[in-house]
Parts: structure tokens; C-alpha cells; sequence
């Protein structure tokens, strides 16, 4: 198999090439990685674990693992570096710290090869293992984020998805990095019907999902969805929110869909509602202002920019503020349709896959060109 430009590593994506399983927010953003790199004329490979098509319409070749992937310890670990080898590319991209940032970094290395390293979560930066447990993914495992470090140190570039994550990123690596937000494809403006309040996210700590249940207590009359996905390790914290949920008749608790029933809930939303401790740029802020549908955080804000810009608002870690923004937008729901309206024009102006695939592809061009300077000394 002849060398190609570069191959976007990211096992768990195979779904959006017809594989299995449910992929997340990191999973989605390589695939743009993938397809906008395809766009600007290179040849790209994605490596993934599962798929029924080899090629998309943009050019993306899509390159299985071997099956052994599929089984845990040495064979994974094995399947792992023949993928990296018989995929065989000029510069690899590895997206979310784990084991396999460390095999992509310390192979593309030894082969004299570029690397980059594309983060998807603020917690890839800091050492508080209690926080990185509540995240999940594995970075509580002190192999694991040693691996993850020595593969970020391998990396001739670092891309985070926001200014803060950069300051977390220097402060641990003690390099520059590349700020490259996150792509987002637009949806239409303004729902047909907004009439839910949406919170999408896994049963793990750092979602904090009883504070959404407690969000809806104090707000009666509104309808809240939640659509949660089960996470190995958290299972107790999904059997106590399913069962108080139960409890709670406004709230209507959903398992996991497919990525167009889930976009189609957007529609529905007054507003998405976050009660996260931590993220990086998170996908369900984006996806729900494309389609024009604010954000309601009771914590986070990344670089500011839902304060900043009229995205929605921010609770500073108040479940009665939150509240009280909640019930703002049931009694006039003109104040949520404005923000939607700006949220929907700021991800068309920042995070529109033209804007975000142009930032990758002039940084991919410079590494291959060998124009960008080494950040790993």
C-alpha cells in the first residue's frame, strides 16, 4: 500500500463509515479533520476500528484496524502499531490522549515521520487524577497518561480547541500550541418549535447529571430531555439517575440515538443546558447553536464566548441561577430566540467547516512542507 499524506488515527469513528457503536464529540471532529485535509487536495487515510465503506466522496480512504483490535491488552497494542505502519503516511494525526497518543507519537518518530496531537478535552492537561477518574476514557490510569504524555511529547504540533485549553497545554507541556476550534456544520437558524430544555451527555461525573434532575425540580413547568449514553465504570451513577428521574415528571430520560435523531431533538430546544464541571469545546454547545438554540451553563463558558457574544447564559455554579434563567426563557421565550440568533451567526463565522478545514489544511501543508518549526525539544 503506497504512502499517503496523512492518516487521522481515531479507532472509534468507524460509525460515520458504517461501522458500529456510538461515536462521540472527539470521533466527530476527526472525521471533518479527515474530510478537510481530503478537500484541500492531499491524499488522507482514517484509521479506524470498524467500517463498510474504503472510500468517501471527498477522497477519504478509510483504513481498518486489524481485528485484533477488538481484544484487550498485548493484541490491541499490537493491532495498534500495524495500523499505524500499514497505513503508512508522511504525517499522522492522533485525536484524545490515551495509550494510543503514545504509540502514534513514539512511531512516527522512529519512522521519521511528522506527528500531531489534536486535543478534545481540557482534562488531557492537568494531573488531578480525581478529575481525570470523573471524566472517564481512561487518563485515571497512571500508564495511560504517561503513555499519553510521551505521545503528546513526540508531537511536532499540538492543536487545542480554545485559548484556555492552550494555557492548560503550555503549562503542562511547556510549549506553544495551535488554537483550531472545533468544526460545525450550520443546521437552519431558528427551530420550528422550541418546547424542551436538552441536555445530551454520558452518566459520568464530570456531566454531573443529577444536577440536571435538580434543575427541573426547581423549574415544574418546564419539559426537560436528557439523552445519556452508559459509561463503563459509572454504572451505579446511571442506575441513581434513572431512578430518580422516575420521580421527577417533567423530565423525560432517553437512551442513546443515531446522529440524525439526535440532531433532530436540537429542533425541539429551547435551550441546551449544560451542568458539566469540565470539557473541552463541547460538541452539544455547537451542534445546538447551528441550529440556533442557546446554552444554559451552570458552569462552564469556554474562552468566554457565550458571555461574550449573547450565545445564552452562564449560572457560575448556581442551580438557583440556573433556574431563574430557565423560567427567564419560558416567560419570554424572544430573549432565548435572540440568543439562538447569535449563536447561529457566531459558529457560521468561526466554526464553519470552510473556516476550521482552511486553519488544518494551511498547518498540515506547513508540516509537510516542512515549514513548521519542531515544537518538541
Amino acid at each position: 500500500m503506497p504512502a499517503v499524506d496523512v492518516v487521522v488515527y481515531a479507532a472509534s469513528a468507524g460509525p460515520f463509515y458504517g461501522g458500529s457503536g456510538v461515536p462521540g464529540g472527539a470521533e466527530l471532529q476527526s472525521y471533518y479533520i479527515a474530510r478537510a485535509v481530503a478537500s484541500a487536495g492531499l491524499r488522507v487515510r482514517h484509521v479506524v476500528a470498524d467500517a463498510e465503506i474504503s472510500r468517501t466522496p471527498e477522497g477519504v480512504e478509510v483504513f481498518r484496524l486489524p481485528r485484533s483490535y477488538a481484544e484487550p491488552g498485548i493484541p490491541r497494542r499490537l493491532a495498534i502499531v500495524q495500523g499505524l505502519r500499514r497505513s503508512d503516511a508522511r504525517l499522522y494525526i492522533q485525536r484524545t490522549a490515551g495509550i494510543e497518543t503514545g504509540f502514534a507519537g513514539v512511531y512516527a518518530r522512529l519512522a521519521g515521520r511528522r506527528f500531531v496531537f489534536s486535543s478534545s478535552h481540557d482534562a488531557e492537561f492537568v494531573r488531578d487524577p480525581e478529575l481525570l477518574r470523573q471524566q472517564g476514557g481512561g487518563l485515571d490510569s497512571w500508564s495511560a497518561r504517561t503513555q499519553a504524555r510521551i505521545g503528546m511529547r513526540c508531537a511536532h504540533a499540538v492543536v487545542v480547541q480554545t485559548e484556555q485549553q492552550a494555557v492548560l497545554a503550555r503549562r503542562s507541556l511547556g510549549r506553544p500550541t495551535h488554537v483550531i476550534r472545533s468544526f460545525c456544520e450550520l443546521g437552519a437558524a431558528r427551530p420550528a418549535s422550541r418546547d424542551v430544555f436538552l441536555w445530551v451527555g454520558g452518566f459520568l461525573g464530570t456531566k454531573n447529571p443529577h444536577s440536571l434532575l435538580d434543575l427541573a425540580e426547581r423549574v415544574p413547568n418546564g419539559r426537560f430531555v436528557m439523552v445519556a449514553r452508559e459509561r463503563v465504570g459509572w454504572e451505579q451513577l446511571a442506575r441513581s439517575v434513572r431512578e430518580r428521574a422516575v420521580r421527577v415528571p417533567n423530565v423525560e430520560l432517553l437512551p442513546p440515538r443515531p446522529r440524525d435523531e439526535l440532531l433532530g431533538l436540537y429542533e425541539r430546544a429551547l435551550a441546551v443546558v449544560s451542568t458539566s464541571l469540565a470539557e473541552g469545546l463541547s460538541n452539544v454547545f455547537l451542534e445546538g447553536w447551528a441550529r440556533g438554540v442557546p446554552t444554559l451553563s451552570l458552569h462552564l463558558d469556554p474562552d468566554g464566548v457565550i458571555t461574550r457574544h449573547g450565545l445564552g447564559a452562564v449560572a457560575d455554579g448556581s442551580i438557583d441561577e440556573l433556574a431563574r434563567l430557565s423560567r427567564l426563557y419560558l416567560d419570554d421565550p424572544t430573549i432565548a430566540e435572540a440568543a439562538g440568533d447569535a449563536a447561529h451567526q457566531y459558529v457560521r463565522e468561526t466554526h464553519a467547516p470552510e473556516v476550521i478545514g482552511a486553519a488544518w489544511a494551511a498547518l498540515v501543508e506547513r508540516l509537510l512542507r516542512g515549514r513548521e518549526r519542531t515544537l518538541s525539544r
